[in-house]
């Protein structure tokens, strides 16, 4: 099974769209709750940026995702607790998330869950953006941030660990957790909330698990309920505010080479298949946009190297994670692409 990447219209990384951007008030009652359950009142903290409490009654009400990050901001400062998005799962149980938690209940497995997660996971915010993709051995669930904040992506990632134990137990284990941003606070706690080796300041935010565990049968599953609800889904989704450019395919195709650089595999074929078209007519369209698909892989693995030396990932890891030889082979080809090493680069030069 090969799913399907999610949410292409964001692009990979902060969306270009962001200042548009919006989150629901079923999003902000996830902070009202997990603010109470440690003691603090946070309609202060609305007003103080200009939401109106009174919104949280109002199903698919939304506000700017502009106001939600200073709403975080602002609620971290007064608990203290700069991990306050990480552990926030703990005070929801299930169910807190409405329509997208009972989507996932109701679904046949958890691969048909979490491509519903992804998919509607715009109705409580579209300035997060999740990925889920399988291939081989693994799945990646991924998580781009458009906000500049790490709160909510913090938020999404210990939902997401406490949801799979709580349904799952013993079945289920993870092989990795990646974190774009550095730690906001102690390991400890990064520990107990993710139970799985984990690195910060990588090129994404993303869990990595087996693939075979995308099989795992729902307890819940119902075939009536979920049709009723991905019905009601899809007619909130389209309510939305279009975005300015619909994805083209050539935007597919950027994120699925992003999305496959772990795997050293850019071939047309490749590219094509991950998309769901043929190699004959992803090579037509890249032909009528006017690229090739040798500038496309030049252009993914430039950008991809920038993000890397923008972290502290030495070097010797970013020229295996973009399929280079060695590192001398990503400097001497970084040198081709900028014209300073690696090195001269990093150092802002």
């Amino acid at each position: 099974m090969r799913q399907p990447v999610s949410n292409l219209r964001h692009g990979n990384g902060p969306s270009p769209i962001a200042q548009y951007a919006t989150v629901s008030s079923e999003y902000l009652q996830l902070l009202t709750v997990g603010a109470a359950a440690r003691g603090l009142d946070i309609a202060p903290i609305f007003a103080a940026c200009e939401i109106d409490p009174a919104m949280l009654d109002e199903r698919a009400a939304r506000v700017s995702a502009v106001r939600a990050a200073e709403v975080w901001n602002r609620t971290t400062r007064r608990l203290g607790d700069p991990l306050f998005g990480l552990t926030l799962a703990e005070s929801l149980p299930l169910g807190a998330l409405t329509l997208l938690d009972y989507l996932v209940l109701s679904s046949v497995d958890v691969g048909d869950g979490l491509s519903r997660v992804a998919r509607y996971g715009p109705l409580m915010s579209d300035a997060e953006v999740l990925t889920l993709t399988a291939d081989r051995n693994e799945a990646r669930f991924r998580f781009h941030n458009g906000n500049g904040i790490p709160f909510p992506i913090e938020m999404i990632v210990g939902i997401f660990m406490r949801r799979s134990r709580e349904l799952f137990g013993a079945s289920w284990s993870i092989k990795r957790v990646w974190f774009a941003h550095a730690a906001q606070g102690a390991r400890a706690v990064y520990d107990r909330v993710c139970q799985a080796p984990l690195q910060f300041e990588m090129p994404y935010t993303e869990v990595v698990f087996s693939r075979d565990l995308l099989a795992l049968p729902m307890a819940g599953a119902n075939a009536r309920v979920n049709d009723i609800l991905t019905a009601e889904a899809d007619a909130a989704l389209g309510a939305l505010t279009a975005p300015t450019r619909e994805p083209s395919l050539i935007d597919a195709v950027r994120q699925v080479l992003a999305e496959v650089r772990d795997e050293h595999d850019f071939t047309l074929t490749r590219l094509a298949d991950r998309v769901g078209v043929s190699a004959r007519t992803l090579q037509r369209h890249l032909r009528a946009a006017g690229v090739t698909h040798r500038g496309l892989v030049r252009g993914v693995r430039q950008d991809l190297a920038k993000r890397s030396l923008a972290t502290h990932v030495s070097q010797g890891q970013i020229a295996r994670t973009l399929g280079y030889s060695s590192a001398g082979a990503f400097q001497r080809a970084f040198k081709r692409w900028s014209g300073m090493t690696p090195g001269q680069h990093r150092r802002g030069r």
